[in-house]
């Protein structure tokens, strides 16, 4: 019999959690539609028309309305895996644990579904600006063009997160007085990268968030606004048949969708 670390509930404890604690967009968006997929790989997502609105006075007869729907689909299309061996040999004589090892296959793993929804937000979203971005002042203003553009496609004041690259934030936080400080209470959905609050977004500094020659770039959205779907976090481990050692092999199955493209508004400047 394998040592403990064999076990697979022992290497997906000590896969996931680390996974998950690396993220930085993916807790903040929507998760409701993970409950909805029972086989298959597509979720649809069905909004009702609006009634419209009559004025009863003029003649005190009204209309009836017939509703009808739009869907969109969701679609769980990106399959990211990791695997490795951890010879008994090695283990036994490296110096330390194999700790570093499993932090770092997260974090991989991490990394690359927030490269994914980063560019899915990049792609789909609205612009709000493309001017140059070469002073704080010109950050600050651009974030106000987002906020703008968010205020009227009638976005939600609540749950609003700004996504910004190293490069935009080193602007930014040259308008640092205008920033709140945010201190997360309880079980914040956010965790990581955070630098403050402003115009009421959460900012988030996103080491992932690129641009074309390393231009300064902002995202501002709407977190339920933005769907994602995990479909599948296995954690597998086993004994290698022909040798002296456990696999371990990782799956993660998702998809993200933009599900209102006015309420994810991107400013990513043309020089």
């Amino acid at each position: 019999m394998a040592i403990a670390n064999f076990l697979e509930t022992v290497w997906a404890a000590a896969l996931l959690e680390p996974f998950r604690a690396s993220q930085f967009i993916i807790p903040a968006v929507n998760h409701q539609y993970e409950g909805e997929l029972r086989s298959g790989n597509t979720v649809k997502v069905t909004a009702i028309t609006t009634p419209s609105i009559q004025n009863y006075a003029t003649s005190r007869t009204l209309t009836i309305d017939a509703l009808s729907d739009t869907t969109q689909s969701l679609v769980i299309n990106k399959e990211d895996a990791i695997s490795f061996k951890v010879d008994d040999v090695d283990r036994v004589q490296s110096a330390g644990s194999f700790e570093p090892v499993t932090r770092d296959a997260a974090k991989a793993l991490a990394e690359n579904a927030e490269t994914n929804i980063l560019a899915d937000l990049k792609t789909n979203g609205t612009s709000a600006g493309t001017s140059a971005i070469t002073t704080p002042a010109l950050a600050y203003s651009a974030v106000q063009s987002i906020r703008t553009a968010l205020v009227k496609a009638k976005v939600p004041s609540s749950d609003r997160y700004l996504a910004v690259s190293p490069e935009f934030a080193s602007y930014l936080l040259g308008e640092a007085s205008k920033l709140t400080s945010f201190a997360p209470v309880g079980d914040s959905p956010v965790r990581n990268g955070v630098l403050g609050n402003l115009l009421g977004f959460t900012v988030i500094e996103h080491p992932l968030l690129t641009h074309t020659s390393n231009r300064p770039a902002a995202v501002g959205f709407h977190g339920p606004s933005v769907g994602y779907v995990g479909q599948i976090e296995k954690v597998e481990a086993g004994r290698m048949e022909l040798a002296f050692a456990d696999y371990v092999r990782v799956l993660n199955v998702y998809g993200t969708k933009v599900l209102r493209a006015t309420a994810v508004q991107t400013y990513l400047p043309a020089a």
